[in-house]
């Protein structure tokens, strides 16, 4: 089905009050993930998997010029994003599943660290899954420092590939020590929050590292 120009995928719980995951999507992932995460527990919870967006331009805080070349540039649309994912696309999937008791926002890469930006922006969201987030954006960091999370954060997940920060790029060798402080900005604030470090690079098992970081919060 499509809201707001974005594609979803929308699996509903068998019951009432069971929590909401919605997850950002680069690709076709999202069904591969729930299925994931339902072979894992067996919790009730719905699934809404969103296609079709920007990630260089709707999941960043502010510009910033590309790491890699041939990448584009990346934008300032996570504000305006965010907005239409709580005012609309939130809205419309609650209307098609039984009613949560809760939503958690998932996401891997430039997902997750939107996902963390919503946990300082937005009372819509009670956990929060940053999976190999790209913690390493230059300047948030210092966002996260300077703002309190949302009081409505109660847990948070984290998780990395052992490889990531091995990286021969300076800004992306930052990741690692980077997610480790804003860890420990979320646990200063009283929110559960955990680590995970995986084998592997940024792209090896990145559906099932988003999966077991879902299952573990839920």
């Amino acid at each position: 089905m499509q809201i707001a120009n974005k594609e979803l995928e929308i699996f509903a719980a068998k019951s009432e009050n069971a929590p909401l995951v919605i997850v950002n999507c680069f690709e076709d992932e999202g069904e591969t993930i729930y299925r994931q995460v339902q072979s894992q527990t067996d919790k009730d919870f719905s699934f809404a998997a969103i296609h079709g967006i920007d990630c260089y331009t709707e999941l960043t805080p502010w510009k910033c010029s590309a790491l890699r070349k041939k990448e584009p540039d990346f934008g300032d649309g996570a504000k305006a994003y965010l907005s239409e994912l709580t005012e609309k696309i939130l809205p419309e999937i609650q209307r098609r599943i039984p009613a949560p008791s809760f939503s958690i926002l998932a996401g891997y890469s430039l997902c997750g660290l939107f996902a963390v930006y919503a946990a300082f922006t937005s009372n819509a969201f009670k956990r929060i899954v940053c999976g190999s987030g790209s913690l390493w954006y230059p300047g948030f960091l210092e966002f996260c420092k300077a703002y309190e999370p949302s009081e409505k954060i109660d847990r948070i997940s984290f998780s990395l590939g052992d490889k990531e920060a091995l990286s021969q790029n300076p800004v992306y060798a930052t990741v690692k020590t980077n997610t480790l402080e804003i860890q420990s900005i979320f646990q200063e604030s009283g929110v559960t929050a955990t680590f995970t470090e995986f084998p592997g690079n940024h792209f090896f098992e990145a559906d099932k590292r988003l999966a077991k970081g879902i299952t573990s919060i839920l």
